[in-house]
Parts: C-alpha cells; structure tokens; sequence
C-alpha cells in the first residue's frame, strides 16, 4: 500500500495548481487502482495454502474459487483502466484506426491463447497455455476486464497526445503494456495450482508486482508539470 501511495501521490504533488481534465483522469484511474490493491490484498485464510485440509467428501477444492474482495478488486481495476481509456482519449491529438484495431485484436486473441477468456479445461500449445483454471461465475467477469484493459492499451498505442515529446509519446504505450503484463502474472496466481505444494510463486509475483508498480509510475508521470 505503501507503494500505491507513491503512485497516486506523483499527479498531487505536482507544483502546478491548474487541473487539467487529463490530470483529474489519470489520478482517478491511480486512485482506483490503489483500491484495488487494497482489495486484492489476501486474508489470512487466503494467504496460507490450507489444499491440504481436504473436505470430508473427500474432493478436492474447485481450482479459481475467489474471494467476493477480489471481484471488487478486479472491478476497481476495470474502473481505473475506464478512467485511463478516457484521459488518452481526451489528451489526443491523432488516433490511428490501424493500430487500434491490430493492438486490440492481437491483445485478445494472445489472452485467449494463453487462457485468460474462456479457457478449457486443459492446456495444450494452442490454447490455455497458462493452465489456468477459472470457475464458472468468474469468467464473465475475467473476460469483460480483459476486454476493459485490452481497450486501454489499444487506445494507448493508438493516439499521440496534444503536446507530442518523445517521453510522453511512448511512456503511455509502455505503461499500459506492463500494467498488462503484470495482469497475466496475476491471473497465473489467481487461477492457477502450483505445480509445488505451499509455494505461492514468489518469482511470478515479484515479476508482477515489479511491472505493475513501475508501470503506474510510468503512467503518473505521463501528467505534465
């Protein structure tokens, strides 16, 4: 949470006192997202792998069961990649139809290569590589954030802001592709048994908070002084 602080405190701090719509936009989308964190922080049932204590049935636990804090968290992402979508949008000078169109497309199609919309119930090479293993009240929602977060990185390579530099042209290309990236570590995490039992995974989830948290910063300071 610490981390989240910083983040959204990168737009507040800034010496000028003028608000632009594209500065309200990023620090809410900021300020979402450090709910969300706050929400998908795991309780203490939810941190200790406790697979062991099998039901009395004798049947194993269902694979992607999680937490109705968790939902609320993916939902305070999706809002924070609303309130990106639109600061792109309203900060642009140009928009390429082309490049919407191939990023949007090409993001989706990899997420249901890897799993993250529909997966079956099996891996193979060409579909749900990821192994993941998502349960069935879950999917409508995993998919609608896919398609929420798959328009904010397409919106983001798409458009040129208003006023064009080499650093704010690609920096919101380059935080939305690692917001996205680390999204897959999450979900690798969120709907997926590892492979050794009680590991939590913790090189995934170093890599993820890794390239969420630089990500953010590098969202935050796409705001101009």
């Amino acid at each position: 949470m610490l981390s989240s602080v910083a983040f959204v405190s990168s737009p507040l701090l800034l010496p000028s006192t003028e608000w632009s719509g594209y500065r309200r936009l990023i620090t809410t989308g900021l300020g979402f997202s450090m709910l969300g964190d706050y929400l998908l922080i795991p309780s203490r049932h939810e941190f200790y792998d406790l697979e062991s204590k099998k039901p009395s049935s004798g049947k194993s636990e269902v694979r992607g069961k999680v937490s109705k804090s968790f939902q609320l968290g993916i939902a305070a992402f999706a809002a924070a990649h609303i309130a990106y979508t639109l600061a792109f949008l309203q900060d642009c000078h140009e928009t390429s139809l082309k490049v919407f169109a191939a990023t949007f497309t090409g993001t989706l199609s990899i997420a249901k290569w890897l799993g993250v919309i529909y997966p079956p119930p099996y891996s193979t090479p060409k579909t749900n590589v990821l192994d993941l293993n998502i349960a069935p009240d879950m999917k409508p929602l995993v998919t609608i954030y896919a398609i929420i977060i798959g328009t904010m990185f397409a919106v983001a390579t798409s458009t040129s802001p208003l006023i064009v530099s080499a650093d704010r042209l690609h920096s919101r290309a380059l935080g939305a592709a690692m917001f996205v990236v680390s999204d897959l570590f999450v979900a690798k995490n969120a709907f997926s048994k590892p492979l050794v039992p009680h590991s939590r995974g913790w090189l995934r989830i170093f890599m993820g908070y890794a390239l969420y948290f630089w990500g953010q910063m590098v969202i935050a300071r796409t705001v101009e002084k």
